[in-house]
């Protein structure tokens, strides 16, 4: 912004001075009137400039600004021809939609599924993806209580190890090198099923999910959430159907982890 501001200054200044040496130059007060003139057209439009050059970085939609810095006027992806990811200020408090997409979910090629509409990144069924210790936990045939859920399987993705132990020091060792793994909630889960899906609901043993999600067992799996109430039951969605319901922790489900971050 202060390097813009300075470019105007000296074009103003510059623009002032050539002025100047071409009625010298030129002879004649006519000329010297005329160049005069050009000048101050040309002074004005530098004013201008530079008054919007000022204006932009002051969090305020000023004439000409589609945004400015974290005020975006209200605006989202969806404003301006996408449907999911985040809308930022770019440069000369002009849109920068290079965070917009219209795809929701995305493969990442490392055993994870990006989830642009809501934010998350969701564990991909293959059975091979991640180290050796790790894919057997990504068999879509593994089943689980609810607590062991937590006990079995999301420790042995979130199982990284530190070489000193240092706050800054990364961590390896976990699933996709992320280590924050965990349950969805059952918001979550229930937000990608996909009643669309060939199959889904008709008893062929299709799941009711996207199949850019790997392999998908036709049955329930498990919740973070446990059902309010009843603190020996968990929520589920079943992906036969995609419904949803509460079952004793001790029983038998699926399970697929999620993260927050991206």
């Amino acid at each position: 912004m202060r390097k813009t501001i300075v470019t105007l200054i000296a074009v103003c200044a510059t623009l002032l001075w050539v002025g100047a040496v071409h009625a010298s130059n030129a002879g004649g007060l006519p000329a010297c009137q005329a160049s005069l003139n050009l000048s101050n057209q040309h002074l004005a439009t530098c004013q201008s400039e530079l008054t919007t050059a000022q204006l932009c970085g002051n969090d305020v939609i000023d004439p000409g600004e589609q945004c400015d810095q974290s005020n975006l006027n209200g605006k989202t992806c969806a404003d301006v021809g996408f449907k999911y990811g985040t809308l930022k200020c770019g440069a000369n408090c002009q849109f920068d939609t290079s965070g917009c997409t219209s795809t929701r979910f995305v493969d990442n090629g490392d055993g994870t599924i990006t989830d642009n509409q809501i934010g998350l990144m969701w564990e991909k069924k293959t059975g091979t993806i991640g180290t050796a210790n790790l894919s057997d936990v990504h068999d879509v045939n593994n089943t689980y209580t609810w607590t062991t859920g937590f006990t079995s399987f999301l420790a042995t993705l979130n199982n990284g190890a530190s070489t000193d132990g240092g706050a800054t020091t990364p961590i390896t060792g976990c699933f996709a090198n992320y280590c924050d793994w965990r349950l969805p909630s059952i918001v979550e889960l229930q937000g990608i099923v996909d009643s669309s899906a060939t199959g889904c609901g008709s008893g062929s043993g299709s799941a009711c999910i996207d199949p850019i999600f790997g392999s998908t067992q036709s049955g329930i799996y498990w919740s973070a959430t446990t059902f309010a109430g009843n603190p020996v039951s968990a929520w589920d969605v079943d992906f036969s159907n995609g419904t949803v319901d509460g079952d004793n922790k001790a029983g038998g489900g699926y399970v697929r982890a999620v993260r927050s971050g991206l």
